[in-house]
């Protein structure tokens, strides 16, 4: 597995929920992870866009307020300047139904929660390494 360096590392999180986002907050800083935050999944291709330097991953949450992590992602990948981002999804929402969809839908990952303190760290340098998580907790 390739070395990452966490600390070049810029992160784009969008998740709704609070608690959720904090605790993905608190693993990104820990690991050396510059990361934002958005809680409503509107503006993300924007924030991402303006972002300096650019996100290299964003962690979507499938549920949003007034979206999904899915009408996300096809903003995402709709804008070229984003082609290189990686974007992965985060949800408590059943695997064996989720996963499939997500990969169909053209995710680079999954992580489902709830996020392990232990394993989180590996997953995310996995996914930098290019390696595909598709993984339930």
């Amino acid at each position: 597995m390739a070395e990452v360096d966490f600390s070049r590392v810029h992160a784009l999180v969008v998740e709704d929920d609070a608690g959720g986002m904090a605790i993905i907050g608190v693993m990104l800083r820990y690991m050396g992870v510059s990361a934002l935050m958005n809680s409503t999944g509107e503006g993300v291709v924007e924030l991402a866009c303006a972002m300096r330097p650019r996100p290299d991953v964003i962690f979507v949450d499938l549920n949003l307020p007034k979206t999904s992590g899915y009408e996300v992602l096809k903003k995402i990948r709709a804008e070229t300047l984003l082609n290189d981002v990686l974007v992965v999804a985060v949800t408590a929402q059943d695997a064996d139904t989720e996963i499939p969809k997500c990969q169909t839908a053209g995710f680079d990952g999954f992580i489902g929660k709830p996020l392990s303190r232990s394993r989180f760290p590996r997953q995310v340098r996995r996914i930098l390494s290019g390696e595909a998580v598709w993984e339930t907790y």
